[in-house]
């Protein structure tokens, strides 16, 4: 288990919407549900120390620890999921924590580096503009999935945006954005891939109030994880 940095020294309440940084020197397990078992699939990599984290549920107790469920303010590739706010002998691996946010995303190159907690923790309900490049997935993706669908790569629109410069689908996954598209909104029918777009959308959209995910031959469970989505609400064509 992870051990907490000697000079930590945690202050304030943890609680859903507040900020957290990770105390353990030698990184902190993120999991996919809040328990020990075999059902719970670690997450890798390890959260190493000092990194901010969105607080999005919790405290949940599974396994003699107390849960909360997160999301990376840090940028890198870390996971979402499940963390132990403590050691069972009370030694805590998370305190209370800021987070400097940056402006407001007006390009996709500013937007894509956003991670989600960070456009959730940042700009929850804002309306944020953007040109970008529709470009069609050709995924066949099965597995889990968000309701409303059209959260859900697959189930979706089966679109990626990315650069207005880029013609094919960038291989680092994070420089493109599934198309999230609210079905209530304004856009064309059928949808123009590969032209360039002007998109409006925000990160909490409304309609992530109600969502639940589902995993293979599972039931459906309430998550946040539909509130991380940059959902669009508007789609125009803006060029070739």
């Amino acid at each position: 288990m992870p051990t907490a940095s000697a000079d930590a020294s945690p202050s304030g309440d943890v609680s859903v919407g507040s900020v957290v940084t990770t105390l353990a020197d030698d990184g902190l397990r993120v999991r996919s549900k809040p328990r020990v078992s075999e059902d719970s699939f670690k997450h890798e990599p390890l959260l190493p120390l000092g990194t901010d984290l969105l607080v999005l549920d919790g405290p949940v107790s599974g396994s003699g620890y107390d849960w909360y469920e997160v999301a990376p303010l840090s940028p890198g590739k870390l996971p979402s999921g499940w963390i132990a706010a403590a050691d069972r002998d009370g030694t805590p691996w998370i305190a209370a924590g800021t987070f400097d946010c940056p402006s407001t995303p007006t390009d996709m190159t500013a937007l894509a580096s956003l991670t989600r907690g960070a456009g959730l923790h940042c700009f929850a309900g804002d309306p944020i503009t953007v040109k970008a490049r529709l470009l069609s997935c050709n995924c066949d993706i099965d597995g889990a999935s968000y309701t409303p669908s059209w959260f859900s790569l697959g189930t979706g629109s089966g679109e990626l945006l990315v650069e207005p410069g880029q013609t094919t689908v960038p291989p680092d996954a994070g420089d493109w954005f599934f198309l999230s598209l609210d079905p209530e909104g304004t856009h064309p029918d059928p949808l123009p891939p590969g032209k360039v777009v002007e998109v409006t959308g925000m990160f909490d959209h409304p309609a992530a109030a109600t969502c639940t995910y589902t995993e293979m031959d599972a039931d459906p469970v309430p998550s946040q994880g539909c509130r991380l989505e940059f959902a669009v609400t508007n789609l125009r064509v803006a060029g070739p």
